[in-house]
């Protein structure tokens, strides 16, 4: 069964708001429909209308398993990538569905596509070439073992894969392939390594771990955290420049520091004033507490909220930005008098998680007003109602 024939790709498209249990529902209508197949590629390309947005733009797209959807990177993540590394010839040694590798290839001379899962890598193969992209070769089998046999590369991308499916991974040598092991092939075959890992990874750890990393690009799409990159370079020993980027439809948040401005940054602690801002998700993975509100001259609310405030208001902060309303005591009669029932309610530094507390105040989900349950520098828990500034 060609799944690409226009009968079937009509037939998807207009599918795209049923369920894969709808469609198979239908297999009495059409007997010489691999209805189980085009389930598949009905969940695939309900996936990649938000995550791949090109691709679900183009028919002929073949769609893998919903684990390896799952598991790929987004357009928009994978078009970041090509800002880092984009020039001359490159290697992705764990090419999954080859999103990460299209987006690459778009900025590079030539690419090697490499993956273990034949049926997978022959997809990857199927759709780079509807999608036009003539400079990638695919490889089918182990990229290690690719990369050991052929000439020096410019660059290599590599995103190495949990051991076990439900394993949480804190260090890389949980990973498979442990890059550690194999950083000195690396650097022999090629002058720069991009590495993808899990948001999970403790950063500092990860740049002991691996020596001479120039670059740590922690990257959040709408304030969600999605992965966090380390670019090696070949002989680098200064010190890493961490850059935090948030990825939305508007524009790209972006704030870089390195650990040791971090580490001399200092803060002043303040009451709540006119305006509040939380940093983005981006900026709170890499720990860029202080500096941040050192470079916006903030102040901080308590030494481990995480939550800022200024007189003045700072357009350009990289986050979400408050005016500040009323400051209550954590309890329902306050709220009420202010006949305040529906709110967007975060808990920061607070003994309660959201959930207990919401119950507690009796609080539904919405609204204009959001409220910040957190711990002030005087050690007292506090409502922190405000509207978006």
């Amino acid at each position: 069964m060609n799944l690409n024939c226009k009968d079937i790709q009509d037939f998807i498209n207009r599918q795209l708001h049923s369920t894969a249990a709808d469609l198979m529902l239908q297999t009495s209508k059409y007997p010489e429909w691999n209805m189980k197949a085009i389930a598949q590629q009905l969940l695939g390309k309900q996936l990649a209308q938000k995550k791949i947005p090109h691709w679900f733009q183009n028919d002929y797209i073949i769609y893998p398993p919903r684990l390896s959807m799952e598991q790929c990177s987004s357009e928009a993540t994978a078009k970041y990538k090509s800002t880092i590394i984009h020039s001359g010839k490159g290697i992705d040694l764990t090419g999954g569905f080859g999103v990460d590798t299209y987006f690459l290839a778009q900025k590079s001379d030539a690419i090697v596509y490499c993956e273990q899962n034949e049926d997978l890598a022959n997809n990857v193969k199927h759709n780079l070439e509807v999608l036009g992209q003539e400079n990638c070769k695919v490889f089918v089998g182990d990229g290690i073992h690719y990369l050991k046999k052929n000439e020096a590369v410019d660059w290599i991308y590599i995103d190495p894969a949990r051991r076990k499916e439900n394993q949480r991974v804190f260090r890389l040598q949980d990973c498979e392939p442990n890059v550690i092991d194999f950083k000195a092939l690396f650097f022999e075959k090629a002058h720069q390594i991009l590495i993808k890992t899990a948001p999970l990874l403790d950063i500092k750890q990860t740049l002991m771990d691996l020596g001479c990393v120039k670059e740590v690009h922690v990257v959040a799409v709408n304030n969600e955290c999605k992965e966090v990159l380390y670019l090696l370079e070949k002989g680098f020993s200064s010190e890493t420049q961490i850059h935090c980027i948030n990825l939305t439809k508007e524009h790209q948040e972006e704030f870089s520091l390195t650990i040791s401005e971090e580490k001399e940054s200092v803060i002043v602690l303040s009451k709540p004033l006119k305006y509040i801002y939380e940093a983005n998700s981006a900026i709170m993975k890499a720990g860029a507490f202080k500096s941040v509100a050192a470079r916006c001259e903030l102040k901080k609310l308590h030494q481990n909220s995480h939550l800022y405030t200024s007189d003045e208001y700072v357009s350009n902060f990289p986050g979400r930005r408050f005016k500040l309303t009323d400051v209550l005591s954590p309890n329902r009669k306050e709220l009420m008098k202010l006949k305040i029932h529906k709110a967007n309610l975060a808990c920061r530094n607070y003994p309660q998680k959201v959930d207990v507390l919401k119950k507690k105040l009796k609080l539904k989900d919405g609204g204009k007003d959001y409220i910040f349950a957190t711990t002030l520098s005087d050690g007292k828990p506090k409502l922190i109602l405000c509207s978006k500034a």
